[in-house]
């Protein structure tokens, strides 16, 4: 964890990362997207990744096999 936050630190002292608010209906899309019986933290990261690209209107890029069957908005490498 510590590599993790030295590795946080220099990302935010970059000038060019900056934080961007969620999107309006952020809360929405994710009380939606992780009405889910698994207890499991991916399958609610993946829910909240899901309704970010949703609520936000973007497509998803990813490696992720399996979050292409969750959502049309998903384009997978």
């Amino acid at each position: 964890m510590p590599e993790a936050w030295k590795l946080w630190d220099r990302i935010w002292a970059d000038d060019r990362v900056s934080f961007l608010a969620g999107p309006e209906d952020l809360e929405k899309e994710f009380r939606k997207r992780s009405q889910l019986s698994s207890r499991s933290p991916k399958v609610r990261a993946d829910a909240y990744i899901l309704a970010f690209a949703s609520a936000a209107d973007l497509k998803l890029v990813t490696f992720d096999q399996a979050l292409k069957s969750r959502s049309g908005n998903v384009i997978v490498l």
